[in-house]
């Protein structure tokens, strides 16, 4: 009759999970760095034309032109959606802001929209990316 409990010290029970898993931490993250990096690019193409559609490029063309993506890829890679030519506008234009006679201006919510439908692409590239990773 075999033995009821094995034991192993820490080094050995990570290097069998290791070599069960092989590379695919590696090949996952990856995938997800190009999954956030595509749906990124894609989310800063929608905030543009969510801007344009809601009024703002009666204010400025710079301003619609100048939405870039950023991202920091790493283990968990990050994504950022932002203007470069004119960084401090996009809150006071997406919630409207308080005036000096103390009214406030009209809101010309375009970030809002464009997450709500980037969102849902966000997570078929992040399915599709980790699924192919693991094959």
């Amino acid at each position: 009759m075999g033995a009821r409990n094995l034991t192993c010290d820490l080094d050995g029970f990570s290097a069998a999970i290791s070599s069960l898993v092989g590379d695919i931490p590696a090949s996952c993250t990856e995938a997800a760095n190009k999954a956030v990096a595509q749906s990124v690019r894609k989310g800063a193409k929608t905030v543009q034309a969510h801007a344009k559609k809601g009024g703002v490029h009666e204010w400025s063309g710079k301003y619609v032109g100048g939405f870039t993506s950023h991202v920091t890829p790493g283990v968990v890679a990050s994504g950022e959606i932002g203007n470069k030519a004119k960084p401090g506008l996009v809150h006071l234009l997406e919630k409207g802001h308080a005036t000096l006679t103390g009214r406030r201006t009209r809101a010309f919510p375009h970030m809002a929209p464009a997450f709500e439908e980037i969102q849902d692409d966000f997570v078929e590239r992040m399915e599709r990316a980790v699924g192919e990773a693991l094959r």
